[in-house]
């Protein structure tokens, strides 16, 4: 396996990077969140999983060990496949992930794209042990809220029902409640929308 790649950032897509080592270029695929912080032209040392399928082989790649550990567990869940599980890991860092499955918060689960009723029970029913005995490393306090509870989820549904995407709601949501989250409803729901708008 190749565990990880150092080199030259030479283009960037929507889904990967292109990373070229000793002359030799590497598609990466990588989540929404890490291919925003790599620039075209940076050196970078990227963790990589290499995914064996029958017609290919794909590299999927991450900014930190942490990141790269928590896919392995998420393709270990029946039913999730790497693609899957670099979607989850776009809408969710690592720390939110757990608390999410620690919460058993199904709901906010099934919002990654993929990721059904189903697979989101799963994911509770088959990491939630694994991952309350490494809740330390990840920072994360067994049943701590996602998104802020009820407020979060009423804040998502909000700007949801203002026609913006789940994925996008979310993030908006998480970023507002990690700086303030003491804020009421209305005025979680008014900074998510300047964030959105400045974006």
């Amino acid at each position: 396996m190749i565990a990880f790649l150092r080199g030259t950032v030479r283009e960037r897509s929507d889904e990967a990077v292109f990373l070229e080592v000793g002359g030799i270029g590497f598609r990466i695929m990588m989540t929404t969140s890490a291919l925003q912080q790599v620039r075209i032209g940076d050196t970078v040392l990227i963790h990589t999983y290499l995914s064996h399928k029958e017609d290919a082989m794909l590299l999927y790649g991450f900014l930190n060990q942490t990141e790269k550990d928590l896919f392995i567990k998420l393709i270990s869940v029946s039913g999730v496949g790497p693609k899957t599980a670099l979607g989850i890991l776009s809408l969710f860092s690592a720390d939110e992930f757990c608390r999410a499955v620690l919460s058993e918060d199904v709901k906010l689960l099934s919002k990654a794209p993929g990721v059904g009723h189903k697979t989101a029970q799963r994911l509770i029913l088959e990491l939630k042990n694994t991952l309350a005995k490494e809740a330390a490393p990840f920072n994360v306090a067994p049943g701590q809220p996602s998104v802020g509870g009820a407020t979060g989820d009423d804040a998502v549904a909000a700007l949801e029902a203002l026609g913006y995407e789940t994925v996008v709601a979310v993030k908006a949501v998480q970023t507002v409640r990690a700086a303030s989250p003491e804020l009421e409803l209305q005025d979680v729901i008014k900074r998510a929308l300047r964030l959105l708008m400045k974006e």
